[in-house]
């Protein structure tokens, strides 16, 4: 967004956040283009996340309003590759947002934009000239999931960074990105059924507890067996109940076709939140008990 957005732009955007969430952040300074960009990395680097989304969602939809000043005037390829690039650094680094409207109501008005500007929109003769193609809708970020699961998630994505539990996680972030390609489909269960059994068998493996394809059942009752439930006995049943869930699903989408055919978004949704929660806590246990 760097590339694209201008000091004015940044300065807008900045005053209609002062108005709207009545807070005013004392090192931001927009009286020139450097520190106008050294603030607002600041401010998405140190604020909390609310105020950071507030404010990106009035810097975009400023930038894609109409202006006269030339370094403000960006062309329909410039901002049809920007929001690409956001909705892409979204997916990519696994961030639970959806930015709306969806990219294909921001492509047609892409396409009339690219018309008006080499369609002679901007003509000297009154007669021809057209008026700039307007949106009746402004960009959003919204969240995806609620706080838990987004906590969770974040959890274990931050496991998934340390080396030794990389591949195992590899799935779960291969579901969430299924997720987030809607239609939704089994693959999500599938992905989490894989990152469920290799990070159980990693550990119990690892440890000479079982051997390797003891499968995912028996890894439970081996954590149980050790101690890693702790006081929480009662979450061997549960998770039984779980994975055999998971276990089912896959099993039912047999070839690749029915791998694809949709699934439901609120239970996927639900599955991605129980295993996120549950890896995350195995791993940290794990880690605490017999780690050094």
């Amino acid at each position: 967004m760097a590339g694209t957005v201008s000091r004015g732009e940044i300065q807008e955007a900045y005053q209609e956040y002062k108005i709207n969430r009545a807070n005013d952040v004392g090192y931001f300074n927009t009286r020139n283009t450097e520190p106008a960009m050294a603030s607002l990395h600041q401010f998405i680097k140190d604020e909390e996340d609310a105020e950071v989304l507030t404010l990106l969602e009035l810097l975009l939809n400023e930038v894609w309003e109409e202006s006269n000043i030339s370094s403000e005037s960006h062309s329909a390829e410039a901002l049809l590759d920007l929001d690409e690039k956001l909705r892409q650094i979204l997916l990519e680094e696994g961030i639970l947002l959806e930015l709306t409207p969806d990219r294909e109501t921001v492509e047609e008005l892409g396409v009339a934009l690219d018309k008006y500007e080499n369609g002679g929109g901007r003509s000297r003769n009154r007669r021809s000239y057209q008026s700039r193609p307007s949106r009746d809708w402004n960009f959003q970020f919204e969240w995806q999931a609620h706080g838990a699961v987004i906590d969770s998630d974040q959890a274990l994505r931050k496991l998934g960074r340390q080396e030794r539990w990389e591949d195992v996680l590899d799935p779960y972030d291969e579901a969430w990105e299924a997720y987030q390609n809607p239609p939704v489909s089994y693959v999500v269960a599938e992905k989490l059924y894989n990152a469920l059994e290799g990070t159980l068998a990693k550990i119990c493996v690892e440890q000479g507890w079982n051997s390797e394809g003891d499968g995912v059942s028996a890894y439970i009752e081996s954590l149980k067996d050790n101690g890693m439930f702790g006081p929480n006995p009662a979450m061997v049943h549960e998770w039984r109940q779980i994975a055999e869930g998971l276990k089912t699903g896959v099993q039912k989408t047999g070839g690749d076709r029915k791998r694809h055919e949709q699934f439901d978004e609120d239970y996927a949704l639900l599955l991605l939140h129980q295993v996120g929660a549950f890896l995350s806590y195995v791993i940290s246990r794990y880690e605490n008990e017999y780690v050094e």
